[in-house]
């Protein structure tokens, strides 16, 4: 049955969906060594994520400290993006993202770093979302991965 909305929502999902939304999977290679890629994404992340993608503008200064990740304006004020979950290793990073800032809306994201011939392939997976509306909300406040990991990839060398 044809739903009767003139207009669906982010992905062409709309509200009612019963199920979680896909994993959004984003792969990319730079040409740095595995522990080269692993500090250029964790401790260079102020260097090279899209301004675009914050939330406070431009000033921001995000990074990783404490086992979060977090970004900061000129003034001091924070916003936290994310907790960083066990251990991470130059192979490894995982996170719960807490989307507009609020841990009830966590989904998990994991970033693998795998030696290649040409250098290092990240691949960035985020997954967990929610059913339903609180899905839908998830995915929509989630960050434009392609376009943040686009940036890292230019910032690390590659084309």
């Amino acid at each position: 049955m044809d739903s009767i909305f003139s207009h669906q929502s982010v992905d062409g999902m709309d509200g009612a969906a019963e199920g979680p939304p896909p994993a959004t999977t984003v792969e990319i290679t730079v040409p740095r060594d595995v522990a080269d890629a692993f500090a250029g994404f964790t401790d260079g992340i102020h260097l090279w994520w899209p301004v675009s993608l914050t939330h406070f503008g431009e000033g921001t200064h995000p990074e990783f400290t404490d086992g979060e990740l977090f970004e900061e304006d000129a003034s001091g004020r924070t916003r936290l993006w994310a907790a960083v979950l066990g251990s991470p290793s130059a192979n490894e990073l995982q996170l719960a993202w807490h989307h507009r800032g609020n841990p009830d809306l966590s989904t998990g994201v994991s970033i693998s770093f795998t030696s290649t011939e040409s250098g290092t392939r990240l691949t960035l997976v985020q997954d967990g979302w929610a059913a339903g509306e609180t899905g839908v909300e998830q995915r929509a406040a989630a960050p434009d991965w392609e376009a943040a990991l686009f940036s890292y990839r230019r910032f690390m060398g590659g084309a």
